[in-house]
């Protein structure tokens, strides 16, 4: 990795042996290293593929943590993509297409900062991803957006021991108070999504 010179490619991003633990990510030719999965993070994400997974209709279905190609030599990682039932003759590709996906799911902790609660969703609405959902296991808070006119616009929140409840793209509820790994109150450090300021 360190060997590298000038931008960096998909197949040569693809070629690292780290894209799929969700640390290592392209963005328009240059790697981005966040937090790695820590225990408690793994076992939110379980949880929330399994109450996504409950509610899906027939014809979709939900994968993660899976690279997801928004554009030339850019490639994130969300835990979760919900996107379309693949058929069996279909060529396996390693990395999924922004526009067979129809929602990304990311859970963050207090170790993620602006990167993952921003910077990472206004790459998806670029990319005109119709929904996103981010899961703060740590304060905890859930926001759900939708893509209107190319940019997201948040249409359902929840914190604390509420339940996210949403009708679109599909009838969906996360008990927080299950998801989240912790029975606190938020401390300063916690960075609530969708507009605040975070350090990484």
């Amino acid at each position: 990795m360190f060997d590298h010179e000038g931008p960096w490619t998909e197949d040569a991003y693809l070629g690292l042996s780290v894209p799929g633990d969700g640390r290592v990510e392209l963005v328009d030719g240059a790697l981005v290293v966040g937090p790695g999965a820590t225990p408690e993070r793994v076992r939110v994400v379980a949880a929330v593929r399994d109450t996504v997974t409950t509610a899906l209709p027939d014809g979709l279905r939900v994968v993660g943590p899976v690279p997801l190609r928004l554009g030339t030599d850019c490639v994130l990682v969300p835990d979760l993509v919900v996107t379309r039932t693949a058929d069996d003759d279909e060529p396996a590709d390693p990395v999924l297409d922004a526009a067979d996906a129809l929602m990304v799911i990311e859970v963050v902790g207090a170790d993620h900062g602006a990167l993952d609660r921003s910077f990472k969703p206004q790459l998806y609405a670029r990319s005109r991803i119709p929904y996103s959902l981010l899961v703060d296991h740590d304060v905890p808070f859930a926001v759900a957006n939708m893509i209107i006119s190319g940019r997201y616009h948040e249409y359902a929140q929840a914190s604390a021991h509420e339940a996210l409840r949403v009708e679109e793209p599909f009838a969906l509820e996360i008990d927080l108070a299950a998801a989240g790994g912790r029975d606190r109150e938020p401390e300063e450090q916690d960075v609530v999504p969708a507009g605040g300021s975070a350090s990484k």
